[in-house]
């Protein structure tokens, strides 16, 4: 049985029962207890569940975005966040938006990890709450009906009086001659405004929106310093950033 399998049938056994023992299980799947212990521990860090001694249990708090996920698009989202997290610096003024990555982001930081944080997302900032040194300053503004976020003209207003060390986006569609697009309007501009009150740009991209472009243009290329996605970082795919000067990870 492979692991997507495994992990889509432990994600039924907890939506049916709430819980799950690792015990039961294994008995079930046909695995050892380790296997299982493996599993719930990559799908707790990606924020799907809540996991506990002997098993695991539904978690109250797992953000939409990424239940709505494929496990096999959270597993990537995953490598992105564990890639941005290696590189993250303390210390730092960061702006984070509310997007896959970042939400696995935010719970995945070292325990002692210091920085100011700025985020347009509710989940971001009430997961960066559980840190004791990082300091959230939410953007205000009016809460999306899609998702929990913030926009508008006061998340604009609020951007323009701050300059971040580094933001990390992530790109719906990213070209290698357009640069980042977004299919929104309104979160283009947001993007496009961060990007300009940052020093450093981190850009997060699943590899199967690289090639893609969206209606509403974000920002060249050439304001991207650093670009995450879920594959090596000499990946052929990745070459013409590479070229264009782009520090792939």
């Amino acid at each position: 049985m492979l692991k997507e399998e495994r992990q889509h049938i432990i994600l039924e056994e907890i939506a049916n029962n709430n819980k799950v023992h690792s015990n039961t299980l294994s008995k079930k799947l046909n695995v050892s207890e380790d296997t299982i212990r493996r599993d719930l521990k990559e799908l707790s860090e990606i924020g799907h569940i809540k996991k506990v001694h002997g098993g695991a249990m539904a978690n109250p708090t797992v953000p939409e975005a990424i239940t709505s996920q494929k496990i096999s698009d959270q597993r990537e989202h995953l490598v992105i966040a564990q890639k941005a997290s290696g590189i993250l610096e303390s210390h730092k003024v960061i702006v984070m938006e509310g997007d896959e990555s970042n939400l696995i982001l935010a719970g995945i930081l070292p325990p002692d990890f210091s920085a100011t944080v700025f985020t347009n997302s509710l989940k971001v900032a009430t997961r960066l709450f559980e840190y004791p040194n990082i300091e959230t300053f939410m953007l205000g503004g009016k809460i999306s009906r899609r998702s929990p976020v913030t926009s508008g003209l006061e998340v604009m207003d609020a951007l323009a009086d701050i300059h971040a060390d580094i933001c990390l986006l992530e790109a719906s569609s990213l070209h290698h001659d357009i640069g980042m697009t977004d299919g929104d309007r309104e979160r283009a501009q947001i993007k496009k405004k961060i990007i300009s009150h940052s020093s450093n740009v981190i850009t997060m991209c699943l590899s199967r929106r690289v090639g893609s472009i969206k209606p509403f243009k974000v920002d060249g290329l050439e304001r991207i310093t650093t670009l995450i996605t879920e594959l090596d970082e000499d990946d052929a795919q990745l070459g013409t950033f590479v070229n264009k000067g782009i520090k792939i990870v």
